[in-house]
């Protein structure tokens, strides 16, 4: 039971980071229809505002871990062999922790 619970559990999280993704797009491209196409200096002071680093990065870590539990559940109906397996969740968790750690570098750590 507490397997059926977890998958239940991941896959409305799953969703629920859909809704964030589906936002931010809907966010940017409200801000494109209203604005018109930005320049580099438009781009910069958007990514100056806080609030707009933090709603980019959340829908950043929202697309990160939607791809990392979706690879999670897709691996094994083509993987079979458990070493193998085991290599390609490693290396999922490894890329999703990447994504997620260069976001918050380029978004708040380069000046």
């Amino acid at each position: 039971m507490a397997a059926a619970s977890k998958f239940v559990s991941e896959w409305w999280l799953q969703r629920i980071s859909a809704v964030l993704v589906t936002a931010y797009v809907f966010l940017v491209l409200g801000l494109l229809l209203v604005n018109g196409t930005p320049n580099a200096m438009q781009w910069q002071a958007l990514f100056a505002n806080t609030g707009f680093k933090l709603a980019t990065l959340l829908a950043i870590l929202a697309t990160a871990y939607h791809g990392l539990v979706g690879a999670m559940h897709v691996w094994p109906d083509y993987v079979k062999n458990r070493a193998v397996l085991a290599v390609l969740n490693a290396y999922t968790w490894l890329a999703s922790a990447a994504v997620a750690l260069w976001s918050v570098y380029i978004l708040f750590g380069m000046k």
